[in-house]
Order: C-alpha cells, then structure tokens, then sequence
C-alpha cells in the first residue's frame, strides 16, 4: 500500500510542476511581448526623429522604409503618406501618415502602428511642403 501511496504522489508532484513550469512560461512570455511593444514605441520616435516630416522638400503620396542603425537586430520601419484631399476640395492638402515598425525573433513577428492626420497648405511655389522657407 505504502509503494501505492508514493507512486501517487509522484504523478501528483509530477503533474503539478509541469503546470508551474507552464505557467512560468507563459508568464516570460508576457513579459518579452511587453518588452517588445514598449521598444516598438520608442521606435517610432526614432523614426519620427531620424526622418522627420517638417524637413523635406515636399509631402508627397507613398512609402518609405528602412531599419534601425544600432538597434536590436530584425526590427524594421514602414511609413505611408496618403493624399486624404485627392480630388477633393473640401480636404485639400489632408494626409494620413501610417508608421509601422515590424519585428520578428524567430517564427513570431510583431507589429506597431501609429495612425495620424497631417493638414499641410500648399506654399507659394504649388507644393505641400512643412519645411520652412528660407530667405
């Protein structure tokens, strides 16, 4: 019976720490998620910093993309500029400016994404343009 006894406990003990190791694991598993979106953040004021919008020359519809010099390796950023005015008076020199920064450690891959609405008058010259103009 005693043989009985220690056998049961054994299972018992054995199942119980494969679920605490389980548990740890998917407690790590937050905390590198977490880790990952709160450099995401600071990423893409980076890439607001690096590359800023008020600098160049003109606004003009498309993409851009490129990586982080010194960052953690695999991360990338995308921005999108959209024309919301196209052929529209009413919102004439309206943007939507989408910055994505994409992370991948392995099989899993991440994304951040930062949405936001840009009004940018056309100057003198005809151009949608935040840079300002120099005598």
């Amino acid at each position: 019976m005693t043989l009985i006894e220690v056998l049961l406990a054994v299972v018992i003990l054995g199942a119980s720490l494969g679920a605490l190791v389980e548990a740890a694991s998917r407690a790590l598993a937050v905390v590198r998620q977490a880790r990952n979106y709160e450099t995401a953040r600071r990423m893409l004021g980076e890439v607001d910093a690096e590359h800023p919008l008020w600098l160049k020359d003109e606004i003009v519809p498309g993409q851009e993309s490129g990586g982080f010099t010194g960052g953690p390796p695999g991360w990338r950023w995308t921005r999108t500029v959209e024309h919301l005015g196209e052929g529209d008076e009413d919102r004439e020199g309206l943007f939507i400016v989408t910055t994505r920064v994409i992370w991948s450690h392995g099989n899993n891959q991440g994304r951040e994404e930062v949405s936001q609405y840009l009004f940018v008058p056309k100057n003198v010259d005809g151009k949608y343009t935040l840079k300002p103009k120099t005598l």
